[in-house]
């Protein structure tokens, strides 16, 4: 992330001081319930891990009948389990007081696991205040015993009328599809429903909130003879329209299903439509990344299925979080016994401003997925234990967490809740990035002022900031809302001033100046990595290198490794993207090599600026940001690879002449390029793999790249731009000096 550099005055650190704690929304009550594991007597045990935040908790967790009531006091950022046997478990058609209730007078989240040997499933516990009167079932299909009950942990009776769309036995009555079954539940009571039939659709409907929690106490799954798997439902209320699926743990045969609630819901999976009316659904295997979006809101379940090799591990089952919850920051919890992993899914372009555990997401064993700009990481965490946390403090994201062993396997989502504690609040955090600056500004600190977002804003006053959680965030861009341009020593520095203004007024109780500065004499070295790493970010620009099919430079190549003959073409394009107009961007020197380390055997395709290949072809583009140019594809005898590196210039428009202005070059105008004293900043990006199909002959001539047979090695060609910038911007992270003794001295 590099250094950022923010000035804030002595008033606007005290008030940050003041107030840098929120109480955050309350998550102080939970319904939980024991759903039927097996049978009752089986031994198996429901797990509750109790979570705080910032403060300390005393916490009560009770069940009416049989009765059971322990209070625990837990620190603050902690977590203590409190484990029930299978006397609580709800079980058989039946009406009971097996609700688990609990309270805190802290935040917190309540985690359930509910274990037996070789079958075991979890699921976030939604507070109270995420409950509703509307649901809409979901169970993995006939033929297994699938299940589901709700649960009434508010103060008065609660009227349930349940419309089934599958045939239920209760208390020695018959219930088909279309029937309606009415009961008055007390307080701490839940009515639970086991059958054979799929109940996916059937309605409950609830004069107070509820908690409904569905699943199957024996599923049969490709290779599995019995598991069971269970998950809390979402009500109608929190549901979305828009998802982002990725398969996890590599799975391509996992089961997606989608339910509507509201008449004529057109819902699209990869650009295929489907119209649903209330309490119907279509489900599908998700062999790949997929994004649904829906005209109404609707319900997305993920099925997660078993696999005996590579690995062998049971199914489970979670709710698939709507992209329009997802947040900053997650507390989470998993069990040692098991392999557990956290997929994290966010627009985020790269894995830097991730932490989990306070480290890094690099310091951590991950695989990546991307589809329509939303990514995927898949991270391997080992067989912990206790609790966890990630955040990232500008993108919001979701996350899944699982855990896999032989024969058994537990995983929930988080993100669907709409009720949650406040991610921690730090300092004003300024990020320089392509499109601006984006400064964010505790909410305390405005609260602090006694002033309101509203009151936000930059040097030009409509200019003003937003509430996103708790942070006002201000979109600083580069060319409007009084930002200028300054010239320093080595530097082009973008300024602005973040104002708290007392409306009415020109009385100014917040003033923080802003600063995105360019250094012209910093390098930045990104190390090469065999897969695709197609954009960097330098701060307040981004370089992207994209491969296509055709000269047409309208088909990219998105999958590798991509395959091409040694009569094909390869096809670049390099571009400079920022909404900062002002920049040019030229290939200055092209050299292959058949490795990173070899520096003897080097064969020349552009240089200063001038095709030293006879088959290269540059391209006219349709903006000087942009350069484009292909070659033949080439192999260098006896090596199995070949890499092309490019060193490419970013120039500023207003500094003509510049590099970029001038073209090819030969000769005195060379030694002029060579004597500038201008240090460039580099940056490094691949794509790749590319290899080669059977076939070609071998060139004989020394002066050029030697080809063999294919056959004798596949050979990789790794496309590495090597990224020079003359006048660049480099984003700052750190604090002035001087600011922090003013902080100091305030104390």
């Amino acid at each position: 992330m590099g250094l950022e550099r923010v000035t804030v005055g002595r008033n606007a650190f005290l008030f940050l001081l003041m107030g840098l704690l929120s109480s955050g929304y309350a998550q102080k009550e939970f319904v939980a319930l024991f759903m039927e594991n097996f049978s009752p007597d089986s031994g198996a045990y429901l797990i509750l891990y109790l979570t705080t935040y910032d403060k300390a908790a005393v916490v009560n967790v009770s069940v009416s009948d049989p009765h059971f009531y322990q209070t625990v006091s837990i620190e603050r950022n902690s977590t203590i389990p409190v484990t029930l046997d299978s006397q609580y478990m709800i079980y058989r058609n039946q009406i009971s007081s097996k609700v688990v209730k609990v309270t805190s007078d802290a935040d917190l989240s309540v985690f359930a696991f509910n274990t037996l040997n070789y079958t075991v499933d979890a699921g976030l516990v939604l507070p109270v205040e995420d409950l509703g009167t509307e649901y809409y079932i979901f169970t993995p299909g006939p033929g297994s015993y699938n299940q589901f009950a709700v649960a009434n942990g508010a103060s008065t009776t609660a009227s349930v009328n349940i419309t089934f769309t599958g045939s239920v036995d209760f208390d020695g009555q018959s219930y088909h599809p279309g029937d309606t079954f009415s009961v008055f539940l007390q307080p701490q009571q839940a009515i639970h429903f086991q059958t054979f039939s799929e109940l996916t659709g059937t309605k409950v409907v609830s004069s107070t909130p509820v908690a409904v929690f569905s699943g199957n106490k024996c599923h049969y799954g490709p290779t599995t003879k019995c598991d069971f798997i269970f998950e809390q439902l979402e009500p109608v209320q929190n549901w979305g329209t828009s998802f982002v699926l990725f398969p996890l743990a590599n799975n391509s045969k996992d089961i997606i299903d989608i339910v509507a609630a509201l008449p004529d819901t057109i819902v699209n999976v990869n650009q295929t439509e489907y119209s649903l009316q209330p309490g119907s659904h279509v489900n599908f295997f998700l062999e790949k990344s997929a994004i649904v979006t829906a005209s109404q809101p609707v319900m997305v379940s993920y099925l997660f299925q078993d696999r005996t090799y590579p690995g062998e591990y049971d199914p489970f089952l979670v709710i698939v979080p709507p992209i329009q919850l997802s947040r900053k920051y997650y507390k989470f919890v998993t069990e040692a016994f098991y392999d557990n992993y956290i997929t994290i899914v966010s627009k985020a372009t790269s894995d830097t401003g991730f932490y989990l555990d306070n480290k890094p997401l690099d310091q951590y064993m991950f695989t990546t997925n991307e589809i329509n700009g939303f990514r995927s990481w898949e991270v391997s965490l080992g067989k912990v234990d206790g609790q966890h946390e990630v955040y990232h403090r500008y993108s919001a994201f979701i996350i899944y967490v699982y855990g896999l062993e032989v024969r058994v396997s537990y995983g929930y989502s988080m993100g669907q809740e709409t009720k949650y504690p406040d991610e921690p609040v730090g300092p004003p955090v300024l990020n320089c990035l392509p499109h601006g600056g984006e400064f964010y500004l505790p909410l305390s600190l405005v609260t602090k002022a006694k002033l309101s977002v509203s009151d936000v804003h930059l040097e030009e006053p409509t200019c003003q900031g937003t509430l996103e959680g708790n942070f006002v965030v201000i979109n600083v861009p580069f060319n409007r809302c009084g930002s200028k341009v300054l010239n320093e020593d080595e530097k082009i520095v973008h300024v602005n001033t973040v104002y708290g203004t007392v409306p009415g007024t020109e009385v100014h109780r917040i003033e923080i100046p802003l600063r995105c500065e360019m250094a012209t004499n910093e390098t930045f070295g990104f190390s090469f990595l065999p897969q695709v790493t197609d954009v960097v970010s330098q701060g307040q620009y981004l370089i992207s290198l994209k491969l296509y099919q055709s000269e047409a430079f309208t088909d990219p190549i998105t999958t590798f490794p991509y395959e091409v003959d040694l009569h094909g073409w390869l096809y670049v394009e390099f571009e400079v993207q920022s909404d900062d107009e002002g920049f040019q961007i030229f290939v200055e020197n092209c050299k292959a090599s058949p490795s990173l380390e070899n520096t003897q055997e080097n064969y020349n395709v552009i240089q200063q600026g001038c095709p030293v290949d006879s088959t290269l072809q540059m391209y006219q583009v349709p903006s000087p940001r942009m350069q484009r140019f292909s070659l033949h594809v080439f192999k260098f005898y006896n090596f199995g690879q070949v890499y092309l590196s490019c060193n490419i210039i970013v120039c500023r428009n207003e500094t003509t002449p510049n590099r970029c202005t001038q073209g090819c070059l030969t000769g005195r105008h060379k030694r002029e390029v060579y004597n500038s004293k201008v240090h460039l900043g580099s940056a490094r990006l691949s794509q790749g793999p590319v290899v080669f199909q059977s076939g070609g002959e071998p060139l004989q001539n020394s002066q050029t790249p030697h080809t063999v047979p294919s056959s004798v090695l596949v050979a990789v060609i790794a496309v590495i731009a090597m990224l020079s910038g003359m006048a660049l911007v480099i984003q700052k992270h750190y604090y002035k000096r001087k600011g922090r003794t003013d902080l100091e001295n305030s104390l």
